[in-house]
């Protein structure tokens, strides 16, 4: 006869407890703020827009081919993180996109939302809807993956590419344990409603802070960018389902990248344990045929908030690279000239 063991009937008590208000923190994460952008009806679902900077397109003002600007965000995060170094420095005279991608934020997660193709569609889709032609794409990280596959598929359609420490090549070594396990058929659903929701409250905040140590806004991050939307269930699968399924993606991509036919600029890291730099920045940098490559000295992952500098920097190198490819002969020649014989002020 089996004995009974209190300890295991409270051990489900507080396992059931747990589940409970995993629900309830996600209904409060998810109504803590409304959406900031607009919520764009497409085939794939609805897809949230984040809009900044100037209204109107500005392309070719002054001496540089400035274009609308889409921002793709990576991995455990959402649109908002593109938006609180970089948009101030960067939202005077341009357009500035900044999507949620599918399964990321409020955009709906469609059908196979896992694929590099089906992310780059949706999100092609309601730039068009939101009347964006001829944009530069940036993409940090998994969303520099998201950008290539967007050139690859699209390239007549944007003016160039930003990479800032883009994940581009397979790698060696597999994914992180909770990725997995989070995904996992049998018990990924328990696994999220209960270590992933205690995680989310009492763990990711410090999380945050280690990733951006040296960032000026670091303490805030956390907060002002719902971080903690993504370590809701669905979210989280979702994030999950995407970092597990990236590596056979890049297999089937990294060949083709000699097909990219736009200018592209380039970011990486030099201490960047996250995506190795020679492993996919300088591999990358050799096979498109219009790039250039900025290794940061000291720099790791999250570029865009540690030396968001140099990342503005290189947005507008690829603007200058634009203005110049378009000047006819005769305009180069007369600058040219203006820089040896400048008028007299």
């Amino acid at each position: 006869m089996i004995g009974f063991n209190p300890l295991f009937f409270v051990g489900l008590a507080v396992l059931f407890c747990i589940i409970l208000w995993s629900y309830w923190e996600e209904w409060r994460v998810t109504k803590d703020r409304p959406p900031e952008g607009r919520l764009i009806k497409t085939k794939f679902g609805s897809l949230h827009l984040i809009e900044r900077g100037e209204k109107e397109e500005v392309a070719g003002s002054g001496n540089r081919g400035i274009r609308p600007l889409v921002m793709i965000h990576g991995s455990t995060t959402n649109a908002l993180d593109m938006d609180i170094e970089l948009v101030g420095r960067l939202e005077e005279g341009r357009s500035l996109f900044l999507p949620d991608r599918p399964g990321h934020g409020f955009s709906d997660r469609p059908k196979d939302g896992w694929r590099l193709d089906v992310q780059a569609a949706a999100i092609r889709e309601a730039l068009r809807e939101a009347g964006v032609e001829d944009p530069i794409i940036l993409g940090q990280s998994y969303g520099g993956a998201i950008a290539l596959r967007y050139a690859l598929d699209y390239g007549d359609e944007i003016s160039g590419l930003v990479l800032v420490a883009p994940v581009t090549h397979r790698w060696p070594g597999g994914v992180a344990w909770y990725n997995r396990i989070a995904i996992n058929p049998l018990y990924g659903w328990l696994f999220r409603r209960s270590f992933i929701a205690l995680y989310s409250r009492y763990g990711a905040k410090r999380g945050a802070l280690r990733a951006l140590r040296g960032a000026a806004f670091a303490s805030r991050y956390f907060d002002r960018t719902r971080v903690a939307m993504t370590f809701r269930p669905s979210k989280f699968y979702n994030n999950a389902e995407d970092i597990v399924r990236l590596y056979e993606q890049l297999v089937a991509m990294d060949t083709r990248y000699h097909e990219i036919p736009v200018p592209t600029e380039i970011v990486t890291g030099t201490h960047d344990m996250t995506v190795i730099t020679s492993v996919h920045g300088r591999a990358l940098a050799k096979q498109i045929p219009n790039a250039a490559l900025k290794v940061i000295n000291g720099g790791g992952h999250a570029l865009h908030h540690t030396h968001p500098e140099e990342t503005v920097a290189a947005i507008m190198r690829l603007e200058d690279r634009i203005a110049s490819a378009q000047r006819s002969p005769l305009q180069g020649a007369l600058k040219r000239l203006s820089a040896v014989f400048p008028s007299p002020s």
